[in-house]
């Protein structure tokens, strides 16, 4: 079990490290509108290239994670399944990325957008949530 001295400290390592992620995405110009219409209309292949960045080193981390059992940042065992692919994660694929596509933004993008100092990516958060919301709503009622 955690201290709260080392929870005080692993809550400063969060924040740093996320405000140097949200710094990254804002330089890399995922935080533009116009940078991810581009993206989505084949006319710019810049994104292409963060997301296969982003890919990779995901990829590498989850598989040190399943290779040393253990959550990277804190000392749990993790037990991994593969789930088969249903129509729900397809619907959930086609949302996410139609709210992506009007929004020019995903979960990471519109934290660093509302950090940057624009609105917008408040009025994108807000979505993120209540779809969230709407699909455990959904969730529940289908139990």
């Amino acid at each position: 079990m955690a201290t709260k001295d080392s929870a005080a400290v692993l809550r400063i390592v969060f924040l740093v490290v996320g405000v140097i992620f949200g710094y990254i995405l804002i330089r890399a110009g995922v935080s533009s509108y116009d940078v991810i219409r581009d993206m989505f209309l084949f006319k710019s292949f810049h994104m292409y290239g963060v997301l296969g960045v982003a890919v990779t080193v995901s990829f590498i981390g989850v598989q040190l994670w399943k290779r040393f059992g253990k959550s990277p940042l804190f000392a749990t065992a993790t037990e991994w399944k593969n789930e088969p692919l249903t129509k729900g994660h397809v619907w959930g694929g086609l949302i996410a990325g139609s709210g992506w596509a009007l929004t020019g933004a995903c979960p990471g993008p519109a934290l660093a957008i509302l950090g940057y100092g624009l609105w917008s990516g408040g009025f994108i958060v807000v979505g993120i949530l209540a779809g969230t919301w709407l699909y455990a709503l959904i969730e529940e009622r289908q139990k």
